[in-house]
């Protein structure tokens, strides 16, 4: 089996998702957003990637 490797975008949109989950995360650790809105960004994120 044949793996293909990855582009520099898909990378990169990879990179952005993890970032982009990671800041959600904390701001909903940190009460800035509640639990309802860190699941609505989160699937935005996931739909945009």
């Amino acid at each position: 089996m044949k793996k293909d490797k990855l582009t520099q975008i898909e990378i990169d949109n990879v990179i952005d998702k993890v970032i982009n989950l990671s800041i959600i995360s904390r701001l909903m650790n940190l009460n800035l957003i509640t639990e309802k809105q860190f699941y609505v960004l989160k699937e935005k994120i996931k739909s945009f990637y």
